[in-house]
């Protein structure tokens, strides 16, 4: 999947009401990110996804391999999984929204893409 699917496939989550942002952090560390409100600028993504990634890794080097990780805040959620080919989204949603209420659904359809071509 190139770039350009994989931006739209983001900017598509934004149909979800509550829905703040997106991104995916590419295997060699550059990020697209997406801004569904004014109140969460990229930056936010830009600077969130490394140490997201991180996190994650930190999981996986004591054995643990989550399928996503949710983190859960007054403002909202932040939602994290890893693609198989090396991908790594995140989703940011307002609480108590359709867009909080579907992030599994959204999740899973990130896991099902086919990256390969």
């Amino acid at each position: 999947m190139k770039h350009d699917a994989l931006t739209q496939w983001i900017a598509g989550c934004a149909v979800a009401p509550g829905m703040l942002g997106g991104g995916v952090r590419l295997p060699d560390g550059a990020c697209l990110t997406e801004s569904f409100n004014e109140t969460w600028p990229p930056e936010h993504l830009d600077k969130a996804l490394p140490l997201l990634a991180i996190a994650l890794t930190m999981f996986s080097n004591y054995g643990f391999a989550p399928r996503w990780l949710t983190w859960t805040f007054a403002q909202g959620q932040i939602r994290i999984a890893a693609h198989s080919s090396g991908l790594l989204l995140a989703l940011v949603t307002e609480p108590n929204t359709p867009a909080a209420q579907n992030l599994d659904q959204f999740t899973e359809q990130f896991l099902a893409l086919d990256f390969s071509h």
